[in-house]
């Protein structure tokens, strides 16, 4: 997949998926977000990609839907530019499964929330590497 565009294959719809991730992920915090990964083979046919994402902002935290969807996006543009720093498990012939979890109370402007998605996909890349390496 070239380019920064977001495909449907990226994002993780797929109950049985997710129910595993959080079952089984490692789990990274990096404020005002919280990451749980969990690496699983590649399904080439139907997902051929290095990694599947979702965002979740509760509601018990951010009350105004209006909120809740400006601070979706700004996470989903922070992981959209960033995601160059997962190539190196694209190389491995997995895919990771990444949840992307709110833990803060009120808003923080984008350059907030891209620092935290680098240092997550950074620790992220460099556990999956140290693993490869082990």
């Amino acid at each position: 997949m070239s380019g920064l565009r977001l495909y449907k294959s990226e994002k993780l719809c797929s109950k049985i998926e997710i129910e595993k991730l959080y079952a089984r992920g490692t789990s990274i915090i990096a404020y005002p977000l919280r990451a749980v990964w969990l690496e699983v083979p590649r399904d080439d046919w139907r997902h051929p990609v290095a990694a599947r994402f979702l965002i979740s902002i509760p509601k018990k935290r951010i009350r105004h839907a209006v909120d809740r969807v400006l601070l979706r996006r700004r996470t989903r543009e922070a992981y959209r530019l960033n995601r160059s720093f997962l190539d190196g498990v694209a190389q491995e012939g997995k895919t990771v499964l990444i949840g992307f979890n709110w833990l803060a109370n009120h808003e923080y402007n984008y350059v907030t929330i891209e620092r935290s998605m680098q240092e997550i996909l950074r620790k992220i890349s460099s556990a999956i590497i140290q693993e490869k390496e082990a």
